[in-house]
């Protein structure tokens, strides 16, 4: 069976329908004025990835600590930390405070002691809690340590880590040595590596999640709190898949994926596509064409727009 939907001898393009094929016939000048371009579908060896949401977070130690708190962008966990950290520097003055107490109570009961009007054991008991409050102090400023610096207080530039939320089950499949691949959702196609890093050993119970943790070069301008789509290479290494360029995916208003097949002559068939991820400026397909089907790249648009009479 084979519908018309335009008169080919009148009209610089016709669409026909042949069984289940939508085809797109151009006269040979039409396909000259839209200087159609073609690029073959590949079969290559690529790494297996997994895609997860990462968010950007700021670590708050310095670089020579191995694991640092972070910052993430939220009004709460700087309300949080902030309140932590407060309640550490008076930790430090009390600590300080007892200090001074415990030194002067030594030197007290040390010259009621050579006055001969005081007793071995008081000086003893004065020493302990010397001791004591020194250790208090030597404490408290480990616990302010581990907060980072101030909230608020400008101490140079900030490191920017990316927290990647990766559920227990399927840590295993991952390669947590390996470097990852980051894009932000506003520019897909431009592509960075983030390095792992040893990062505090947070999860979430309730989501049965465990949190790995990515450094980004220093250039790469991304906001605390902002949200990232980060790949993470699996353990098994590489996998064959099918491989074309991105430009050559059209997509309908149902989120449906499409590419046109050149044919022999001037005909250009539609076929669906199932787009697993992206690779740079390729799409890795899940499905689609065979290996070695040229498949139309610049004015692909076009013709999209010619079989549904859309264009002009």
């Amino acid at each position: 069976m084979r519908l018309h939907a335009a008169d080919a001898s009148g009209a610089p393009a016709a669409v026909t329908k042949e069984n289940d094929l939508v085809i797109v016939t151009l006269k040979p000048e039409a396909e000259q004025r839209l200087r159609l371009k073609t690029a073959s579908v590949e079969k290559r060896t690529l790494a297996a990835v997994r895609l997860f949401s990462g968010e950007v977070v700021m670590p708050l130690a310095s670089s020579n600590q191995p694991v640092a708190p972070v910052l993430g962008g939220t009004l709460d966990e700087v309300l949080r930390l902030a309140d932590l950290q407060a309640a550490a520097d008076g930790r430090i003055l009390q600590a300080k405070v007892q200090l001074d107490a415990a030194r002067i109570a030594l030197e007290r009961a040390q010259k009621v002691l050579n006055a001969e009007a005081g007793s071995v054991r008081s000086v003893d008991e004065a020493k302990s809690a010397l001791a004591l409050a020194e250790a208090a102090l030597v404490t408290a400023h480990a616990q302010r340590g581990i907060l980072g610096s101030a909230v608020g207080k400008d101490s140079g530039p900030r490191r920017l880590w990316v927290r990647v939320a990766v559920y227990s089950g399927e840590a295993s499949l991952l390669d947590a040595a390996s470097s990852a691949s980051l894009h932000s959702l506003a520019s897909p196609l431009q592509r960075h590596t983030a390095t792992p890093i040893v990062g505090p050993a947070t999860a979430n119970a309730q989501t049965n999640t465990l949190d790995w943790y990515y450094e980004f070069p220093a250039d790469l301008k991304l906001r605390a709190g902002e949200r990232v789509a980060v790949e993470i290479p699996t353990v098994e290494s590489k996998i064959e898949s099918l491989v074309l360029p991105f430009n050559a995916v059209l997509h309908d208003i149902h989120g449906g994926q499409w590419v046109y097949e050149k044919m022999e002559g001037h005909r250009y068939t539609r076929r669906r596509v199932q787009v697993a991820r992206l690779a740079g400026n390729d799409a890795v397909l899940s499905s689609g064409p065979p290996v070695g089907s040229q498949v139309v790249t610049d004015g692909a648009a076009e013709l999209f727009g010619t079989e549904f009479m859309t264009g002009k």
